[in-house]
């Protein structure tokens, strides 16, 4: 059974969402995928919150830059991106969080991320089961 992460990104103040989105896909993904190697999980995937310049009243920390929200409120989505991580067990997920955490390799991240993510705020949870019900 996979085991998987979610992990909630939030950008950092000054960067547009556009900006975050092009840091992340061009220079940090690549980068966790060359520092990991091998431990890379099997998928990184991120997913971007829908916003519009200017459509409607945002919170403070996006005031410019709502969400498209269905139901909800704008403060429940103040969240930039999430990104979920599968890997292939538990055990490989510890070996790829030990390799993310050696002293050089952290330092790297930190100094990326610096770039473009509010590292204040950066909540993580594993995911339980998953159930999916298709179409047909």
């Amino acid at each position: 059974m996979t085991y998987s992460i979610l992990v909630f990104c939030y950008r950092k103040p000054g960067t547009t969402p556009e900006q975050f989105k092009a840091y992340y896909e061009g220079t940090h993904a690549p980068l966790l995928r060359e520092l990991a190697g091998p431990h890379f999980p099997l998928s990184h995937t991120r997913r971007y919150i829908h916003r519009s310049e200017g459509q409607g009243e945002g919170t403070k920390r996006n005031a410019t830059t709502p969400a498209t929200v269905l139901l909800g409120g704008q403060e429940d989505f103040d969240y930039d991106a999430f990104a979920e991580l599968i890997f292939e067990d538990a055990t490989a997920f510890q070996s790829f969080f030990s390799v993310m955490q050696q002293p050089d390799i952290a330092a790297k991240v930190a100094a990326d991320e610096e770039h473009f993510i509010d590292r204040s705020r950066m909540p993580v949870v594993v995911l339980g089961e998953t159930n999916v019900t298709n179409k047909e």
